[in-house]
């Protein structure tokens, strides 16, 4: 899926815009309808913190999924784009349904995505696919490329409701000077590294902007659980192997649910 030239300027930048990838238009009407269903189905989960809505019932909330995540996070496409950056082997880490409503204040700080999961050696892939038109209107990711090759961030707890995460890098640690944003239009996705500095403005716009991030890593590294000042629990978060074969014996694939009724 991914070109040499893409491959390259994911290893350099800590992330790629697929130039070859677009949903059809029926897929992507079916992941919409299923962003309706599921906001729907559960009222009581922030629209933005939808977390293994491809399972019923799955970690860490328990969520009522929708069968449309599921396929689309075992899609070929997507494993081969995942295994040109990551290898042959991989492990589905879990999915996040991101929905910025309109005119909405919640903002993603400044953050990298390693320090908030259990994986050794850190290594993980984010396919990251646009449902909706995603710019810097209405809150589009923004990178700070090559930052994914620097060492990892001190992250400061904080306590606000106006923001997604539990934790942040401090911003006079970072030179944002040479940020970019990742503007989609819907169907497209891009590619992040676990290591990359990136965030996201507040949704100001009068347009809804829903991404799904699907969190793949290569079966080289293991899920270890325990992780201290997590917002999520990982004692039992279903993980999956989709495809090739499991390289590390520490990753244990039998725990959590893995819901698949759809009826």
């Amino acid at each position: 899926m991914l070109t040499e030239a893409e491959i390259e300027t994911y290893h350099h930048d800590g992330y790629v815009i697929p130039a070859g990838f677009r949903l059809g238009e029926d897929e992507l009407q079916a992941l919409r309808d299923a962003v309706d269903q599921v906001q729907a189905d559960n009222p009581g989960i922030l629209p933005d913190r939808m977390l293994n809505a491809h399972l019923n019932g799955g970690k860490p909330y328990g969520i009522k999924g929708q069968q449309a995540f599921d396929t689309i996070a075992h899609d070929e496409r997507i494993l081969d784009m995942a295994a040109d950056v990551m290898g042959p082997d991989l492990v589905l880490l879990f999915t996040h349904l991101f929905c910025k409503p309109p005119e909405s204040s919640r903002a993603v700080p400044w953050h990298q995505d390693g320090p908030f999961w259990p994986v050794k050696p850190l290594a993980s892939c984010t396919v990251w696919i646009a449902l909706d038109k995603v710019d810097a209107e209405n809150g589009a990711m923004r990178v700070i490329p090559g930052s994914h090759r620097a060492d990892y961030l001190a992250h400061d707890l904080v306590d606000d409701p106006n923001s997604t995460l539990n934790r942040e890098i401090n911003i006079e640690k970072i030179d944002d000077s040479s940020a970019r944003s990742i503007c989609l239009e819907a169907g497209q996705a891009s590619l992040h590294d676990i290591g990359i500095i990136h965030g996201s403005a507040a949704n100001t716009s009068a347009r809804r902007r829903a991404g799904l991030a699907l969190r793949y890593m290569p079966s080289t590294s293991w899920v270890y659980r325990a992780m201290p000042d997590s917002a999520a629990d990982w004692a039992d978060m279903p993980i999956e192997l989709v495809r090739g074969k499991n390289r590390h014996e520490g990753t244990d694939f039998s725990l959590g649910d893995f819901g698949r009724s759809w009826q």
